[in-house]
């Protein structure tokens, strides 16, 4: 198990990772996607992971599915930065 701050630090690397990406002279986007594109990332790297699992075995599939994860945590964090988010409301 990771404690709340490693898995925070994890994601944090992967979104410095991913910000090499928000440049407009490597994609026409430049980085900056809607909601619903980060959606299309995401379910591509649930599809991918779980291809994985079901070929694969552990330690493998442990392993490779903690990428996915990571990743996709990561894209969720982006799809926030660039369009907002929204705080839950605790009643």
């Amino acid at each position: 198990m990771s404690d709340r701050a490693e898995v925070y630090a994890a994601i944090d690397g992967e979104r410095e990772y991913q910000k090499k990406w928000e440049n407009s002279e490597l994609t026409d986007s430049g980085g900056i996607h809607s909601n619903v594109e980060f959606l299309v990332y995401i379910r591509d790297y649930v599809e991918e992971a779980l291809h994985v699992a079901s070929r694969d075995g552990d330690p493998v599939v442990r392993v490779k599915t903690a990428h996915s994860l990571r990743k996709i945590a990561a894209l969720a964090v982006a799809a926030m930065e660039q369009n907002g988010v929204l705080l839950r409301e605790i009643h």
